[in-house]
């Protein structure tokens, strides 16, 4: 079997025993750690998988879109109407500021890794606060923290089992393309001796 393949398969193995575990000892943590742990372990897996910059930058920008998903929920528990325009508006600023962020850090912190921030706290607390709104204080911290327990049990199995702990590119790293000639090409003084002893015999 290859190194790919045998990479892969312990990866996939050492994240199905991480969603085993918080499904079925998560309790321990919460009673509603296990309806999250299979979308925490997902969301956290794809962050550690994706060799896209240090995974520290990664966490950041994971980091970044949670928080912004969750003053999104702010604003429409106790400043937007419920009302599609108020919809609107919130998922407007959440997406502006994740969007900012990454442009700020000139992607150092990865657009991509916002956006998984973003789904998490969407799947683990939409349905919640569409059944419960007037409970945002309480209900978002529980979906923050059973969300954010699975999702980092599952990025920390990924980094390690699959070894994407190494830095990723940064802007402008990107590798340059090696250029390999046919024939060697000889050094300049050489080259111009040859032209003058040619020419030397030409005029003979």
């Amino acid at each position: 079997m290859s190194t790919v393949r045998t990479r892969t398969l312990v990866t996939g193995v050492a994240l199905a025993v991480a969603a085993f575990v918080l499904a079925d000892q998560g309790a321990v943590f919460g009673a509603d750690l296990p309806k999250v742990a299979l979308l925490g372990a997902a969301a956290g897996a794809v962050l550690g998988l994706v060799p896209d910059r240090s995974p520290a930058a990664r966490l950041g920008g994971f980091l970044t879109g949670f928080a912004a998903a969750w003053l999104g929920y702010a604003l429409r528990a106790g400043v937007l109407p419920d009302i599609p325009m108020g919809r609107a508006i919130a998922a407007v600023v959440v997406v502006a500021i994740v969007t900012v962020v990454a442009t700020a850090t000139a992607n150092r912190l990865p657009l991509w890794a916002g956006f998984v921030g973003v789904t998490t706290l969407l799947g683990s607390y939409e349905t919640t606060f569409a059944a419960t709104p007037t409970s945002f204080v309480s209900d978002s911290m529980t979906a923050v923290t059973t969300s954010l327990l699975a999702a980092a049990l599952g990025f920390f199995v990924a980094v390690l089992a699959s070894g994407t702990s190494a830095v990723g590119l940064e802007p402008g790293d990107e590798p340059q393309e090696v250029v390999v000639l046919d024939k060697a090409v000889p050094a300049p003084r050489p080259a111009a001796d040859t032209n003058v002893s040619l020419a030397k015999k030409a005029t003979r």
